[in-house]
């Protein structure tokens, strides 16, 4: 908010939540839960996951850009597109993910992606 400039009011305006709700958010009385975190994000136009503390950009990702991000010539996605996404996941039909459960899901995907990129090299020079 104080980056932002803007009063408590003004972001309960944007963002749709009661000014109270974000003063309880704001002197820790409660914590945000993840439609709360969007909400606030987008009011903030933040990063979900640099609002929760998390060591990312703050800049927030717009879904326009993230759609550009796929349509690369190649469709490439980078590590740092999927620290992104996986930074932002909170939970699975209402199951809640850990911090320790992201990485394992981040480091498989990244080790995954990883041995069909090597296969792949193999592959090519075999031709």
């Amino acid at each position: 908010m104080n980056d932002a400039d803007l009063t408590q009011s003004e972001l309960a305006r944007r963002s749709g939540i009661h000014r109270a709700i974000i003063s309880d958010y704001v002197r820790g009385k409660y914590e945000a839960k993840q439609d709360k975190l969007y909400q606030l994000a987008k009011a903030l136009n933040v990063s979900e996951s640099w609002l929760m503390g998390y060591d990312v950009k703050k800049e927030r990702r717009h879904p326009e850009e993230q759609v550009e991000n796929t349509k690369k010539e190649n469709g490439d996605i980078t590590s740092e597109d999927i620290d992104h996404y996986f930074n932002g996941l909170r939970s699975y039909e209402g199951l809640q993910i850990s911090d320790e459960q992201k990485a394992f899901m981040r480091n498989s995907i990244k080790s995954f992606l990883e041995s069909q990129k090597a296969m792949h090299n193999k592959q090519n020079k075999k031709k």
